[in-house]
């Protein structure tokens, strides 16, 4: 199904197909502007056809236009205009309940079947705030959503920051977002402190800084300074781009958190001057700009209740509802569903978890019950001949254990990593952990591989059964699933590269 998302380019603009924008004025003007002519594919339509997604039937019923185009002033119909009753539009309310709840859907059908390492997909920081800000009750523990997105969160994460240092910044402070609604803390994730890697990178950018970055540091707790109001202010004051009201109201978020989150003063009207600008930017259909920026100026004009005057708060949220009829648009849908239950990205905290989460250790300590003298090792999964990071824990094990008793240690914490055995002889073999099971026909394994944590020795691999091979204090125990036939001999000549 053709499907034209009105929103991407500018009011003023046409979207093709292909994605290019051209000016609305060239509409069904019998040539092809586009390049793929699908700025002439509904002019002169019969009454059996049905306008796209996002589009809206002319009144004489012959031609489709953008739905944001009705009522923007501009007549972009033929014969009767569709600008005609604009100032007595009754037009039915949108059901904002039904939209919010099929919004909510759409988050939770992006969940597909597969290894509980990617079932939410690259976008899962952002599926996590978007879940929250829709129901705060979505990393309550016990909510097998949240758990779900928690722990892919955290082998998503942990991937990242092993394979790939060169995460953005904007990355960087979306997980960190999603980090604080998870109940997760980004200050020690896993020994390291993204809020200060985030600060760090701020201060060593140039002229601009996006004023996403302030904001994140400012909803982590981050101490802000008069220097952060002076990137803030100096981001919504740059014209560095053609259309930079979305940044702009960004700008906003950011000096109204650091006035009431920080002791740095803030010049309140500085922050009213440029809300009122941002209410400026309305057209008369509702939109400001295009659907993106409509849904992030509405979400900035929630900062002292600023949409009760001078901006047309209705109009703005039919036009996230209509505009989201049809799209399947995560991105869209992220930025509207804040705006549909009264939220922005100003409530992105971790104001609402009960408690600081329990250390890992601790809780294995709990459910365990560890009791005697007791050593702390380390367990990780490995994928691939490439080293696809599964997760690491650390363990803190009863002294004169075995490899099996750290195995079965971290399936009781969780039940994601529960591994079967092979029997040989009366001893047990790993041969499947979490579904994945060993694949003779494509050569694929699992093995137990051993390495000590101060070392920079390759990793060796276990001859041995789990039950048959004690722990060592500060050793990996590593379930490396792997291409390798089942020869001792051939696998311990080959090298190998920890992550």
């Amino acid at each position: 199904m053709l499907y034209l998302d009105p929103y991407h380019c500018h009011p003023v603009s046409f979207q093709c197909l292909n994605g290019k924008c051209t000016s609305r004025y060239y509409l069904c003007d019998n040539k092809d502007n586009c390049g793929d002519n699908s700025d002439e594919l509904y002019c002169n339509i019969s009454s059996s056809v049905q306008c796209p997604p996002g589009m809206i039937r002319c009144p004489s019923g012959s031609r489709c236009i953008p739905s944001s185009w009705l009522c923007d002033g501009r007549r972009d119909c033929t014969g009767e205009s569709e600008e005609a009753n604009c100032g007595n539009n009754t037009a039915k309310t949108p059901n904002y309940t039904a939209a919010k709840s099929e919004l909510k859907s759409l988050f939770l059908r992006k969940r597909k079947p597969g290894p509980n390492t990617d079932r939410w997909g690259f976008q899962v920081h952002r599926i996590a705030v978007a879940l929250h800000l829709a129901d705060n009750s979505t990393f309550d523990s016990g909510n097998r959503t949240g758990e779900e997105i928690r722990y892919e969160l955290t082998t998503q994460l942990l991937h990242r920051l092993a394979k790939d240092r060169k995460m953005s910044s904007q990355e960087l402070a979306l997980y960190i977002h999603a980090l604080l609604v998870a109940c997760m803390d980004p200050r020690d994730f896993y020994g390291d402190d993204l809020v200060s890697e985030l600060r760090r990178r701020v201060e060593a950018s140039g002229n601009y800084t996006n004023p996403f970055l302030i904001l994140v540091l400012c909803n982590s707790g981050d101490a802000m300074t008069t220097r952060d109001v002076e990137r803030v202010t100096a981001a919504y004051d740059t014209q560095h781009r053609p259309f930079w009201t979305d940044s702009q109201a960004l700008s906003s978020m950011a000096l109204s958190c650091i006035s009431s989150r920080s002791g740095v003063s803030v010049d309140e009207r500085t922050l009213r001057d440029m809300l009122q600008e941002l209410k400026r930017r309305q057209f008369r259909n509702g939109t400001v700009d295009n659907f993106r920026t409509t849904a992030l100026v509405t979400q900035a004009l929630f900062i002292h209740d600023s949409y009760k005057k001078d901006f047309d708060l209705d109009s703005a949220l039919k036009v996230l509802v209509d505009g989201l009829n049809g799209s399947k648009s995560l991105l869209d849908a992220y930025y509207a569903l804040p705006v549909l239950n009264r939220k922005s990205l100003l409530n992105v905290t971790s104001g609402h978890c009960n408690r600081q989460p329990v250390a890992e250790e601790e809780a294995l300590q709990k459910a365990l019950d560890v009791t005697g003298e007791t050593m702390t090792v380390q367990y990780s999964v490995w994928m691939g001949d490439k080293i696809n990071l599964g997760r690491t824990w650390r363990l803190r094990m009863p002294v004169n254990s075995t490899i099996y008793d750290a195995i079965e240690t971290v399936a009781k914490i969780d039940d994601r990593q529960k591994v079967e055995y092979n029997v040989v002889d009366g001893k047990p073999y790993v041969a499947a952990l979490n579904g994945k099971e060993d694949d003779p026909e494509m050569g694929m394994f699992w093995f137990v591989y051993l390495k000590t944590l101060s070392s920079d020795k390759d990793p060796k691999i276990a001859k041995e059964s789990p039950v048959d091979i004690k722990l060592q204090p500060n050793q990996e125990i590593i379930l490396w699933y792997k291409r390798g036939p089942w020869s001792i001999q051939s696998l311990m000549q080959k090298s190998f590269t920890s992550p």
